[in-house]
């Protein structure tokens, strides 16, 4: 038996009584030993166990008894066959709460390396290629909002790019319409740009640097595997979990598009990504007749110029430039090298 406060819901008054368990029937008692009311166990129920605060003993017309004595009342219950549930246990546990928060810093490191990625693959893959193209026209006039300037780039030399990229064997990609747009780069420095739907938006600076032949080739065939794997949408993504979950289980997209296309302005390539873009440059490289070599030497000339950068120049270019969206490693420019012998 244990001793409790009672509380019957007809009067705020509490009742001094004995709670006693016996032949699977809780009994209340008064302090003269008289039976106030009895109930089965199975009818009962009891709160958790929260520290030294009291527990509750309810029965189904919502009174209900409040024991302090908790050690007398876990030795009933145990005796009752009892037992609390996990988070009541955890709760009480400093091993069981240990191992729970050991538990989500796994489940977040898994989610964020993991479940993150495979989540904004699966969403950006399903957004149909109409919202696509429509997405990559609204970056597209993002840009063109004081971000890059008309093109000063002679018209044979856009002419000569587009139709040598037009002339590539690549493989097949449905949904994709690509075409090369030129802009004088700006803040973007010597940049290519793909936008969702296909559209690549080439900059005067870069066209400057590397000129319009094989290594020009290999920058557009990059760009060209970012937009056929949809590595933008996957980066936009991955930086707006929630929400692109959130969109893709109700299965509409359009709502969180909306938001892309500034996000795309500050988006950074993962370097997995960048290793695809290069392996599906390598293949149209290959496929074309054309050396490998030249994406290296297009990305090399690339670094030279940046590297050329000295005082503020220099602190700009890490905000602008091919690089700022495309992070290079010496282990990239030595692999393409590999992949063309």
């Amino acid at each position: 038996m244990v001793a409790a406060q009672y509380f019957d819901t007809r009067s705020s008054r509490a009742h001094a009584v004995v709670l006693i368990v016996t032949d699977g029937e809780a009994i209340l008692q008064d302090a003269n030993g008289a039976e106030l009311r009895r109930a089965p166990l199975a009818s009962l129920r009891v709160s958790e166990r929260i520290k030294r605060a009291p527990r509750l003993v309810t029965f189904d017309d919502g009174a209900y008894c409040e024991i302090a004595d908790q050690a007398t009342f876990d030795a009933m219950l145990a005796a009752t066959g009892h037992r609390e549930g996990l988070v009541s246990r955890a709760q009480n546990s400093w091993r069981l709460a240990g191992l729970s928060l050991l538990g989500l810093v796994v489940f977040v490191v898994f989610s964020y390396y993991y479940l993150l990625l495979w989540t904004a693959t699966v969403v950006a893959r399903s957004v149909p290629p109409s919202i696509e193209a429509q997405l990559g026209k609204a970056t597209l006039d993002s840009l063109d909002q004081g971000l890059v300037e008309p093109t000063k780039l002679p018209q044979a030399d856009q002419q000569r790019i587009r139709d040598n990229f037009a002339a590539l064997r690549r493989p097949d990609d449905p949904g994709h319409h690509y075409q090369i747009l030129f802009r004088k780069g700006g803040r973007l420095g010597a940049n290519a740009v793909a936008l969702p739907g296909g559209t690549i938006v080439v900059t005067d600076e870069l066209v400057k640097l590397i000129g319009t032949g094989a290594g020009m080739m290999g920058v557009l065939a990059h760009e060209a595997g970012h937009v056929a794997e949809r590595h933008g949408l996957q980066q936009v993504f991955q930086a707006s979990v929630v929400g692109a979950l959130a969109a893709y289980m109700v299965g509409d997209v359009s709502s969180l598009l909306a938001t892309v296309p500034a996000a795309m302005m500050s988006m950074r390539y993962s370097r997995e990504h960048e290793r695809e873009a290069d392996a599906y440059a390598v293949k149209i490289l290959r496929d074309n007749r054309l050396p490998v070599t030249a994406l290296a030497d297009a990305l090399q000339q690339l670094e030279d110029a940046h590297r050329k950068g000295e005082g503020k120049q220099a602190a700009d270019d890490e905000e602008s430039g091919f690089f700022s969206t495309h992070p290079l490693t010496r282990e990239r420019i030595e692999a393409i090298r590999n992949g063309g012998e």
